[in-house]
């Protein structure tokens, strides 16, 4: 029992001392400079960073199946087409 004891007193003795080592490496590193900024920095309008919106062409009319009369498009709501309208059966 009092080997087991040992053993874990040495285990979180030596796990302490590496946590406070890589705190310390973190601190030197500059990891710990600036809290402030990086809450903020995703509120900053970045337009360089957003890809340019590709306007794309409409969609070519699609042929109606047998048996029906309305042609079959899709619309978008940036570009209104005036579809004249047919009836259906």
């Amino acid at each position: 029992m009092n080997n087991s004891l040992f053993a874990l007193i040495g285990l979180s003795f030596f796990l302490g001392c590496g946590c406070w080592l890589f705190f310390l490496w973190g601190v030197q590193k500059g990891e710990f400079s600036d809290l402030e900024r990086p809450k903020h920095r995703m509120l900053d309008d970045d337009e360089s960073s957003i890809a340019p919106r590709v306007e794309a062409s409409p969609d070519p009319p699609v042929p109606a199946p047998e048996g029906h009369d309305l042609p079959l498009q899709h619309h978008h709501p940036e570009t209104p087409q005036a579809v004249k309208a047919v009836p259906h059966r």
